[in-house]
């Protein structure tokens, strides 16, 4: 028969906070190559000695509004101008592009947010948008059918990088124009963001 005593902690099985941390430090001491902060002097490395873009590389960028296909006949009173079938014929469009500098290998994150227009009151077509992200043409992250009028999303992907500089796409398309089509503004998208972190260590 179990005694009540066996459920319960025993102080042998509680380990010391200082040892933990002892123990922690050389672990940690060994996965950065002997470097362990409780060991270096004061100023142990100066400015001279750090590298810009050691560990990772970010970036944020604000974009702006979409000008991509821009029909200027577009905008009349509340509508919104931009593109139109008289500017697209259909496929994918470069709605934003953009280009990232002296990666290393390691994976690439990347987030895009973005809000819409879409404009789903043309008469016997419904519209939607699909949207995809491309690193060097490779594409990375695919969001399909957008049948709402307006809205935010946000898109995020990781992926193995190589080094080197990079080229950043996004891409959109709507269905394609039936015979009654006006020129109404077709699908817009306002103040676009991204954050690019490529991570190698």
């Amino acid at each position: 028969m179990k005694k009540w005593t066996e459920g319960y902690v025993r102080d042998s099985a509680i380990v010391d906070w200082k040892q933990f941390r002892t123990a922690t430090s050389s672990h940690i001491s060994t996965l950065n190559g002997g470097m362990d902060r409780s060991t270096m002097p004061r100023q142990f490395l100066d400015e001279n000695q750090k590298v810009d873009g050691a560990f990772h590389r970010a970036y944020f960028i604000d974009r702006g509004n979409m000008t991509a296909n821009e029909d200027s006949g577009s905008g009349s009173g509340t509508n919104f101008r931009g593109l139109t079938y008289n500017t697209y014929g259909g496929g994918w469009v470069a709605v934003d592009e953009f280009q990232v500098e002296d990666f290393k290998d390691g994976m690439l994150h990347w987030e895009f947010c973005f809000h819409f227009h879409n404009n789903t009151y043309y008469a016997d077509n419904p519209k939607s948008i699909t949207i995809r992200l491309l690193v060097d043409g490779v594409e990375v992250n695919t969001m399909y059918k957008i049948s709402e009028p307006i809205g935010t999303f946000r898109m995020s992907c990781d992926v193995p990088i190589s080094g080197g500089n990079h080229a950043l796409v996004v891409q959109a398309r709507s269905v394609s124009p039936s015979d009654a089509e006006n020129s109404l503004n077709l699908f817009n998208f306002f103040s676009m963001r991204h954050l690019v972190i490529g991570r190698w260590r």
